[in-house]
């Protein structure tokens, strides 16, 4: 079993995205999400070094969490496990103290 690496942990989520970048919006599913950041699947990426904005829409009575996010890895052009959803991960660059607040109470109830 590998190293976990990540600064904060995360839940496994179904949620669609909207990721409004320079090339124009590109469409995915959030599938795990955390305080830092979420996997996106998409078949496209924004540019890397890009900042863009995510709408995501959420299932509950909230209509959509709002971050500024920013490309940290790629699993889109080179997956390294065919049997992985292709994708990006994502670092929150801003986020909303309701909607980190949010966040934090989804992984506080997985664990």
């Amino acid at each position: 079993m590998g190293i976990e690496r990540r600064q904060f942990p995360r839940v496994e989520v179904s949620w669609p995205v909207t990721m409004l970048t320079a090339k124009g919006p590109i469409q995915g599913e959030v599938t795990n999400i955390s305080l830092g950041g979420a996997f996106v699947h998409c078949l496209e990426e924004p540019d890397s070094n890009e900042t863009f904005r995510m709408i995501i829409t959420l299932p509950d009575s909230r209509q959509f969490l709002r971050a500024t996010a920013r490309v940290a890895r790629s699993r889109i052009y080179n997956p390294d496990d065919a049997d992985e959803l292709s994708g990006i991960g994502v670092r929150f660059v801003d986020i909303s103290d309701d909607d980190r607040q949010y966040i934090r109470e989804l992984v506080a109830k997985a664990q």
